[in-house]
């Protein structure tokens, strides 16, 4: 992306590409309840996203007792 915007169009596609990717932020955080999202940004554009995802479980020993 280039730090300016030199007319409508460019500004509105710029507006456009920045609502999809917050879209996509949003949706990687949907439901997580133990993690991380990364986003990688290269030359001022979000390029991927990456969600992982930790599950915890009672150990069996646990689960025995109880």
């Amino acid at each position: 992306m280039k730090d300016h915007v030199e007319n409508p169009d460019n500004h509105a596609r710029l507006e456009r590409e920045v609502q999809f990717d917050l879209d996509q932020i949003r949706q990687a955080l949907d439901g997580l309840r133990y993690g991380q999202v990364t986003i990688v940004i290269h030359d001022g554009a979000v390029v991927q996203i990456d969600r992982t995802e930790k599950r915890r479980f009672r150990s069996s020993s646990n689960a025995s007792q109880g």
